[in-house]
């Protein structure tokens, strides 16, 4: 495909961001508001001392500030210039400095008297540390787990507004455990004497709690007795919010509502006030010595299972690009969803999809038509209120650099869920698959590869997979972890064609690198697999490629493999590997709400004919690329250089390389 076929692509993408671009409305007018701008404003430190604190999260909360590109300007107003002296202060007490000294404002306006420029002097003073932290009213079963839930400790530097919501994770962590009435509040002591604070988290658990009746609403397709016996909620039985939590995730696991919201009625904070104040106590609250006096409260909670059904008929629709120099795909999808087709809570799943691939440089299959279609009939099981069956058949086509593989397979399967984030699937399939369009190869190169003896596989297959998935964002993560493992075998002998057995892993973790929404982030992957082989050898579809947009960016999709000769000499033929290893490292500059961002990148790995994928070297390419945030997807464009190769045949002779993809980060 000639560089002409991509740039009208290039002009729609910029287009798009142009057009993404949030338009600003200026405020209504409030008491005070002049036709002055405002041109900047400046925070210095009066003569003879410094400034210590980072002011850059309080600009934007000024009543007066000058335009940037993501905040419009607040015009200049006698009232919110008197506002914004005390908003100083109060920043600056926030982070400890209880001396601070703000003097009054010096304003300059322009010669035209169009526009002023505000500045501040301020004097921080010391940074009160923290003297104690005390909790009171813990249940002595529970002190230790909520001693350590506090994440700040004598010593350390005040913050106060991520220092009161702490209370909010104790009050939490008491509901998880049973105390579903349970509410927490924050005080801070300052001893201006001694420039020090204490500070006190006081705890007000209440009884532990049961669940005393139980209703629900939104449900129109799904009887309430099977939301009710699909939860696990029990009236009489034990509530906290952890069991909530299970309810809702196995009401969602049936496909067949879009939320879960389970409530009571306890007697609890539901929303914060902001700035959080550390929790507003009644006057019947407070003993007489000072002391908190806790609440009359009944054990039994009435509780509620809020629903949203899902619709019963539901279509979705797909289009998608990747690119890199050997090659490029653009494919499209449907997905048709027929809930409680038989059933409540029955559903029939349809999909397809079609994709054309060009590949550069292999010969006949320079380009090919390839696709998938899938029909999936599944449904909740009564007893096992977090587990599903399914029925599954699929066809699919899958274009690789010197075959196409044409699969059929169909059998049963459960998936499960085990909890927030974490998953077990489980499929055992009847497998006919045939590799075609692959070229002879020459006998005397296959040794020590495992090819299968035959271009057809027969038999049976069983795969299974857990995911744990604990990432911020499923799409572009800046903080968490992921892990995943799978495991597939076909037992060969009188029910398949083939006995192999493969082995997979994926780890991904994400670290932020500053405050939070800091534009900064560092991401680590690392993915392999193994397939251990039998007499028969391993067919096409269990075989292991690398490289690509997703995989090593040293390569192209695919690309990352063993390869063998044909007959006439060519040893370009790449027929995948037994073990294949990717593993990369990314700087990350995402800014928070804005549409552009960028990374760095190291990947390394390598694919091997056996068990070893390092048997012939290491490959390591490094690179760096642009993210751009379209329609809540990123787009992304990489640019690596292959600075260590292994002497594998068939690789191509470019060392640099660019890829286009639009999807998850990673």
């Amino acid at each position: 495909m000639g560089s002409a076929g991509i740039w009208p692509c290039c002009l729609a993408l910029v287009a798009s961001i142009a057009g993404c671009r949030p338009a600003h409305y200026p405020p209504s007018k409030v008491p005070g508001d002049t036709a002055i701008g405002v041109s900047a404003v400046t925070i210095a430190p009066q003569p003879g001392t410094h400034l210590e604190v980072a002011y850059k999260p309080l600009y934007a909360m000024l009543g007066l500030r000058a335009k940037t590109l993501l905040y419009p300007q607040r015009g200049f107003n006698e009232y919110r210039l008197v506002e914004d002296r005390r908003r100083i202060e109060a920043f600056l007490q926030g982070k400890g400095r209880f001396d601070a000294v703000v003097d009054a404002p010096i304003v300059e306006l322009a010669p035209d008297r169009q526009t002023a420029a505000v500045r501040w002097s301020v004097r921080e003073g010391p940074n009160y540390p923290l003297a104690s932290v005390t909790l009171i009213g813990a249940p002595p079963d529970l002190a230790d787990e909520l001693r350590a839930v506090v994440t700040f400790h004598p010593g350390d530097a005040i913050d106060l507004d991520p220092f009161r919501l702490q209370r909010l994770e104790l009050a939490l962590h008491l509901q998880d455990r049973g105390y579903g009435h349970a509410r927490a509040y924050s005080r801070a002591f300052v001893d201006r004497a001694a420039r020090t604070v204490a500070w006190f988290f006081y705890l007000d658990p209440g009884p532990r709690t049961t669940v005393g009746s139980l209703g629900v609403e939104g449900n129109a397709q799904v009887p309430i007795e099977a939301v009710v016996a699909r939860s696990g909620l029990v009236i009489g039985e034990g509530f906290s919010t952890a069991a909530a939590r299970r309810a809702e995730l196995a009401l969602l696991d049936t496909g067949a509502f879009v939320s879960v919201n389970i409530v009571s009625d306890a007697d609890i904070a539901r929303l914060p006030e902001y700035p959080d104040s550390g929790g507003m106590l009644a006057p019947d609250q407070i003993a007489a010595d000072g002391t908190l006096v806790p609440r009359t409260l009944p054990t039994a909670l009435g509780v509620k299972i809020v629903v949203v059904e899902a619709p019963a008929r539901q279509l979705h629709a797909e289009l998608g690009i990747e690119a890199d120099p050997t090659r490029i795909d653009a494919f499209t999808g449907v997905r048709v969803m027929l809930r409680h087709l038989f059933a409540p809570q029955h559903h029939l799943a349809l999909e397809g999809q079609v994709g054309y691939g060009w590949i550069v440089g292999d010969g006949e299959l320079a380009r090919g038509v390839y696709g998938s279609a899938l029909v999936q009939y599944s449904h909740p099981l009564e007893k096992l209120t977090t587990v599903e069956a399914r029925l599954t058949a699929r066809w699919r086509d899958v274009l690789y650099p010197a075959a196409l593989l044409r699969e059929l397979v169909a059998g049963p399967g459960l998936h499960a869920t085990l909890a927030r984030g974490v998953s077990l699937d489980a499929d055992a399939f009847a497998r006919h698959a045939r590799t075609l369009d692959q070229p002879a190869l020459d006998p005397a190169t296959t040794g020590g590869l495992a090819l299968p003896t035959t271009d057809r596989s027969r038999g049976l297959e069983v795969r299974a997979g857990i995911v744990a998935d604990r990432r911020d964002d499923r799409i572009e993560p800046s903080r968490g972890w992921l892990l995943g493992g799978t495991a597939a075998a076909s037992p060969g002998g009188p029910v398949g064609d083939h006995r192999w057995v493969q082995l997979a892993a994926d780890a991904r973790a994400f670290v932020p690198l500053g405050a939070v929404h800091g534009a900064w982030s560092l991401a680590l992957r690392g993915s392999g697999g193994v397939v251990l082989a039998g007499a028969t050898g391993v067919p096409l579809g269990a075989r292991l490629f690398g490289g690509g947009a997703y995989g090593l960016r040293g390569f192209g999709r695919d690309r990352l493999s063993p390869a063998a000769c044909t007959a006439a000499g060519a040893c370009d033929v790449l027929v995948g590997g037994r073990s294949l290893v990717e593993a990369s490292v990314e700087l990350r500059w995402l800014p928070y709400r804005k549409q552009v961002g960028a990374v760095t990148f190291v990947d390394a790995g390598n694919a091997g004919a056996g068990t070893n994928a390092f048997a012939d070297g290491v490959a390591l390419a490094a690179g760096a690329g642009v993210r751009v945030r379209l329609w809540y997807l990123p787009v992304a464009i990489d640019v690596a250089y292959r600075v260590l190769d292994d002497s594998t045949p068939g690789l191509a002779a470019a060392r640099l390389l660019a890829f286009l993809r639009v999807g998850e980060a990673f």
